[in-house]
């Protein structure tokens, strides 16, 4: 009777230890297209493009457990969607990953996305007060409607 209760301790412990150490991260493509954009601000085909220029300016980590350039991208789309609260992203069950590991993808990803060719590429300021003020009024029209 005392062994099988010693033995069933034993099995909780590992058990418990087992489910702290590995998370089976849930795919967060299998959500609709809603709570993908309420999770990651993006629509899953602009987050796909962003992993693919993750991908392309990916630095192939030496360990195997590193986590891959989707992972990494779609933490960082979380994390700046949210602004702050890199626990709560960690906690995440869609990215199970830990704080420290949170911070470093989110400074890949930064770093990737302000390379001259990407960032050049995707943002641009208005160099004239004409081309301001059409942005401007294109705003004021799609507040309107």
């Amino acid at each position: 009777m005392l062994c099988n209760h010693i033995a069933e301790q034993l099995e909780n412990i590992f058990d418990y230890n087992e489910r702290l150490r590995f998370h089976i991260r849930d795919d967060p493509f299998e959500l609709s297209e809603r709570q993908f954009i309420n999770l990651f601000r993006l629509k899953k085909e602009t987050a796909n493009r962003l992993i693919n220029i993750v991908e392309d300016n990916f630095v192939e980590p030496s360990r195997s457990s590193a986590l891959d350039a989707t992972v990494q991208g779609l933490v960082a789309l979380h994390f700046y969607g949210l602004g702050s609260y890199q626990n709560c992203i960690g906690k995440n069950i869609h990215m199970a990953i830990s704080q420290p590991s949170v911070s470093r993808c989110v400074r890949n990803v930064t770093n990737i996305l302000n390379l001259p060719e990407i960032f050049n590429d995707w943002v641009c300021f208005s160099n004239t007060f004409q081309k301001l003020q059409q942005l401007r009024n294109k705003l004021v029209y799609i507040q309107k409607n």
